[in-house]
């Protein structure tokens, strides 16, 4: 129960960085911000799997799905994205 309230604050966390990023840094995403949006959202996807019990047949999904990869992803895009 507690990984997926983790997987839930951090999906949370990663959609209010993503849509709150003009209104954090005080300026509009270029580029390189918007890469790293899509990064964030990759995690994000991961972290609904997870959340949700999805468990894909394919081992690199199932990888992917998996809260070892799901978190890093959405610590260090959020991370990246606000110091940017």
């Amino acid at each position: 129960m507690i990984p997926r309230i983790i997987s839930a604050v951090l999906i949370v966390a990663s959609i209010i960085a993503v849509f709150g990023f003009s209104f954090i840094t005080g300026h509009a995403m270029a580029m390189p911000e918007k890469l790293n949006a899509g990064v964030i959202v990759l995690g994000i996807l991961a972290g609904l799997f997870h959340l949700f019990g999805v468990v894909p047949q394919g081992r690199h999904m199932r990888a992917f799905a998996s809260p070892v990869v799901a978190w890093p992803v959405m610590i260090a895009g959020i991370a990246t994205l606000i110091t940017s």
